[in-house]
């Protein structure tokens, strides 16, 4: 199931503002759990989108985020003063633009890998991991069959930001953010703490990875997730098809 969490709908749904509630657009909690029911009744199964590299601007931890750098939400994104007076690096947004945007209230930028309304998770910081875990947690005690990952292989960022070769595209960026190191404990994180406890699926998308690196991700032994979906068959010349 797409997004239906509330939105302020700037990219379908895929900008979050509030996790645990529906968009009126779609109805209610309680047409969602009779939503289940009915699915379940069938002998169907449901699985909703999770989209945690990023949530809206619009989201409370955002708005906390960017008043100041000391208060409870302060280190939730990805936060950077600026270098030489502009941006922190030369990345450029899937949307366009640069993918920094600065906030005078803090007098730093932030990062939005996708557009300016979705500024990405610090998922350094254990406290928006441990968010991100109460939030699965919250859906599958509902009894939902499991995840879609969002852009699950964006959410961890290359040690110290560098330079994308060649500025000016989103996919030279793509390229460098996707995969990062952290990628794997993150994952079996995820898997350790909540996804073991529950009797569910996962698949996760995961833009410019290679097959090898599906295989890595769901492999029996790696306990991160059970199916992949990646692009580079778009890719392949037509008279290969």
């Amino acid at each position: 199931m797409n997004p239906i969490y509330q939105s302020p709908l700037k990219d379908n749904g895929y900008d979050i503002a509030d996790y645990e509630k529906i968009l009126p657009d779609y109805g209610t909690m309680a047409d969602f759990n009779e939503l289940l029911k009915e699915v379940h009744s069938h002998g169907l199964k449901l699985l909703m989108d999770l989209v945690v590299n990023h949530t809206s601007d619009q989201h409370r931890w955002f708005q906390e985020s960017k008043k100041s750098k000391d208060n409870q939400y302060s280190d939730y994104y990805m936060w950077h003063d600026p270098v030489d007076g502009h941006e922190p690096n030369n990345w450029h947004a899937a949307f366009g633009g640069s993918a920094w945007t600065y906030v005078p209230e803090r007098g730093q930028y932030y990062l939005h890998l996708l557009a300016p309304g979705q500024p990405d998770l610090n998922w350094e910081n254990p406290e928006v991991r441990e968010s991100v875990w109460n939030i699965m947690r919250f859906w599958l005690d509902k009894g939902i069959d499991g995840f879609r990952m969002d852009v699950i292989n964006l959410i961890s960022k290359p040690e110290g930001l560098p330079d994308a070769p060649e500025p000016g595209t989103y996919p030279l960026t793509e390229g460098l953010v996707a995969d990062g190191p952290k990628l794997n404990d993150y994952l079996r994180e995820m898997n350790d703490k909540v996804l073991s406890h529950y009797d569910v699926m996962t698949v996760g998308e995961m833009l410019s990875s290679k097959p090898e690196d599906a295989i890595n991700y769901t492999g029996l032994d790696s306990h991160e997730l059970n199916m992949v979906f990646q692009f580079q068959h778009v890719a392949l010349e037509p008279t290969l098809l």
